[in-house]
């Protein structure tokens, strides 16, 4: 069990965020090769927009033609005009279609490299900056973000494409119709202008302050519920939860500032729109009383207003969801353009620094001193170092620091004071802990995840080491068979020893087992502890031990008591020296069974654990 919780603070750092110029250039980059497709669709936008305006404009024409018919009859215009509206009502509906999904197959397939994108970019984030940021962030960002991008963006581009395109020819037919026309289509553009500039300036802190909390919320329920026994254990149940509520309760106030937005945006709208529509009638009254224009002329301005009405308002309620939108996709683009972990030899900020290897010292740690809060210290001037080729087991009660350590090593992170100097590449360091995830796949593709293997006898002497090989053939399908959700099940121990397979194919030189046994049973844990040993044997190793039976064949142990080391030995040594690990091992090895050494080397020939 990890014996520390950091729960996720407001305070906490969370990943980065794209600017909107970031954004643009993003997607401009995205669209290169598909301009071309971009510009047919428009195309079809703009058509669609030119035939929405035939209505207004044959409106008045039949108004004309009624007023000039003056009861004499039908006259033989007016069918053709009706005929004309039944074909624009034909043609607007056949390029709503054809624009549909000419759309919605160009936008899915940007959504969907996106996503791809996104997944790639935040499965190669150093394990530092997740746990800074909280699995809460890169899961909200994965979930809510690119669900709040792929929803948004086939509805808001064709109504701001629609309603630009609308905006435009309705501003030109009106200035056919009669120049004067114009003045009263102008006099709501300074109002609206005066109401996206607001919108603009107030809305996008809004909605980009609304993700966030939604991302802190997230790391908080995460959070919880990821580390349950251990909040459970230390009796964090009611912080926890005041954490959650209180994020709930941001997360409702910011929820409620958007709709404030909303509505102020929507009283101004409404006003401009009646200014608007006052003046065209106004100066198509005139315009009819002094002969300059026909009831059908007015008829059709006033209908042609009204046209700009329904996009206008459209294309600023959209941007209501555009907003929203873009703070998604900032959010996504701002982890897919954060920049890489540093150069192989790079020396890292801070107390951390990558050095040549020196005696065949793979890590050395210096003095450190870490803290999750201030003025409580987990670890104090500690100092270990590890050689290649061994095994050092850390040993102490739940909430010595024996996580808080290996996550210092493993570059999780950073000390306080001190330093920790690492003499083999950060991708040369690999952490197992008990929290094994078994992958919606293939047993192929679950055992090749960090190693680029194409030969099955490779992957099965992997299995082979750990005690699994005589799991393959008890699977329909062998190495093919899918595991995972929905795929054959598997036993907790069984998702272990494929754990430890995977670090074997990775080949790391140094290997850091956090408690990767500790929810073993009583049957089990004899076999995962002689796997864990065959998987360090030959490698330097960090070993967290849940058993003392996995310190026994350990080369050095470390006894750690309120984040100090009080002891350091061998297990013979220790044991003799009759202090805090030969009572912690009395106490422990009361009934239980002691694996020796040359058990440890027997593993190949253990069977796994059969499948519940």
């Amino acid at each position: 069990m990890s014996e520390t919780v950091k729960a996720p603070h407001p305070g906490d750092r969370l990943l980065p965020v794209a600017s909107g110029g970031q954004v643009a250039a993003h997607l401009w980059t995205v669209l290169h090769g598909r301009r071309r497709r971009l510009a047919g669709v428009l195309a079809l936008f703009l058509a669609e927009a030119a035939v929405s305006l035939v209505f207004p404009l044959v409106i008045g024409r039949l108004v004309d033609t009624v007023i000039a018919s003056d009861g004499s009859g039908v006259p033989g215009s007016f069918w053709w005009q009706v005929a004309s509206l039944v074909g624009a009502a034909i043609a607007a509906g056949v390029l709503t279609w054809i624009t549909a999904g000419a759309l919605a197959r160009f936008a899915e397939t940007l959504i969907a490299e996106l996503r791809e994108a996104y997944v790639g970019a935040a499965l190669g984030l150093p394990r530092r900056t997740v746990e800074d940021a909280g699995a809460g962030d890169v899961v909200t960002r994965a979930g809510d973000d690119i669900a709040q991008v792929s929803g948004t963006l086939p509805e808001v581009v064709p109504r701001l494409c629609v309603s630009v395109f609308t905006i435009l020819l309705v501003a030109a037919g009106m200035g056919a119709l009669d120049p004067w026309f114009l003045l009263g289509f102008a006099l709501t553009v300074l109002p609206y202008v005066f109401a996206v500039r607001w919108y603009l300036h107030t809305a996008p802190e809004v909605y980009a302050a609304e993700r966030a909390t939604q991302s802190r919320r997230g790391q908080h329920i995460l959070g919880t519920l990821t580390e349950l026994p251990t909040v459970t254990a230390h009796r964090l149940e009611h912080r926890q939860l005041g954490h959650v509520r209180d994020a709930t309760w941001q997360a409702v106030r910011w929820a409620m500032r958007t709709r404030i937005v909303q509505n102020r945006l929507f009283g101004r709208l409404n006003l401009t729109e009646a200014i608007g529509l006052i003046a065209v009638l106004g100066i198509g009254v005139r315009l009819a009383l002094t002969g300059d224009a026909t009831a059908g002329q007015v008829t059709a301005a006033a209908l042609l207003f009204l046209r700009t009405v329904d996009p206008i308002s459209a294309l600023l309620f959209v941007m209501d969801d555009a907003q929203s939108a873009l703070a998604a996709l900032g959010r996504i683009i701002g982890v897919i353009q954060r920049p890489g972990p540093p150069d192989e030899g790079e020396s890292t900020p801070s107390t951390e620094d990558t050095a040549p290897e020196v005696d065949d010292t793979v890590v050395d740690v210096q003095g450190v001193h870490f803290a999750y809060r201030v003025q409580r210290p987990v670890l104090c001037d500690v100092s270990v170092r590890i050689s290649r080729d061994e095994t050092v087991a850390l040993v102490g009660a739940t909430g010595s620091g024996k996580s808080t350590l290996a996550a210092l090593i493993a570059d999780v992170h950073r000390p306080d004071a001190g330093r920790i100097v690492r003499c083999v590449p950060h991708a040369a360091i690999m952490t197992v802990t008990q929290e094994t995830h078994v992958f919606t796949g293939t047993l192929r593709d679950n055992l090749t995840l960090t190693a680029h293997v194409s030969d099955d006898e490779e992957v099965l002497r992997a299995l082979a080491l750990v005690g699994a090989a005589p799991l393959v053939p008890t699977l329909p399908n062998g190495l093919d068979t899918p595991v995972g959700h929905g795929g054959h099940p598997l036993t907790a121990a069984q998702a272990q020893l494929i754990a430890l397979a995977r670090l074997v194919l990775a080949d790391p030189e140094l290997v850091v087992l956090d408690e990767a046994t500790a929810d073993a049973g009583t049957a089990d844990a004899a076999l995962l502890d002689l796997a864990a040993a065959a998987v360090v044997r030959g490698r330097a190793a960090l070993v967290i031990a849940h058993r003392l039976s996995q310190a026994v064949t350990a080369d050095r142990i470390l006894v750690l008591d309120a984040g100090r080391i009080i002891e350091h030995g061998t297990h013979d040594e220790l044991v003799a020296a009759q202090g805090a690990y030969a009572r912690l091992w009395q106490a422990w090895s009361t009934g239980a069974a002691t694996p020796t050494r040359s058990e440890t080397r027997s593993v190949q020939t253990i069977s796994p654990v059969q499948e519940a």
